[in-house]
C-alpha cells in the first residue's frame, strides 16, 4: 500500500474535535492533524465552531510521518484550482443547443422588470 506524501491532496473526515485542532482519517486508512492555524488564512476564534464531527475537509498534506503512519495537513495551503478541483470541459454539441426556453420566458420577464420599474 503506498503512503501520502507531502503536497498530496486528500479528502478526509474529521473523527475527533479538540480545542486547537481536528484528527482525520482518509480513505486509505491513514489520519492527519488539522491544526488550527491550517484551516484559514482568516483568524479563527473558535475552531470548534468551524469544525464538526462528520465534516469532509480537503486538504493538502504538509507532513508525513512514515513511522507514526501520521500527517500534518493544510486546508489553507490548497490553491483555488486545488479547492474546486479539475474542470471537465466538454464541448456540447450544437444539435443539443436551444435557447427555446428563454425566447419563450422573455417577453414575461421584460413585462416583469417593466412593470418593476413603474413603482
Amino acid at each position: 500500500m503506498s503512503h501520502s506524501k507531502a503536497g498530496d491532496i486528500l479528502e478526509g473526515t474529521v473523527v475527533k474535535i479538540y480545542p486547537k485542532y481536528a484528527i482525520l482519517l482518509f480513505e486509505n486508512d491513514e489520519t492527519g492533524l488539522l491544526h488550527i492555524s491550517e484551516l484559514t488564512n482568516s483568524y479563527v476564534r473558535n475552531f470548534t465552531s468551524f469544525v464538526q464531527a462528520g465534516n469532509i475537509y480537503k486538504v493538502k498534506v504538509i507532513q508525513y510521518d512514515e513511522e507514526k503512519n501520521f500527517m500534518r495537513v493544510s486546508a489553507k495551503a490548497l490553491t483555488p484550482e486545488e479547492k474546486r478541483g479539475p474542470l471537465k470541459k466538454e464541448p456540447i454539441p450544437a444539435d443539443k443547443i436551444s435557447f427555446e426556453e428563454l425566447e419563450k420566458r422573455l417577453p414575461d420577464w421584460i413585462k416583469e422588470q417593466n412593470e418593476g420599474e413603474q413603482l
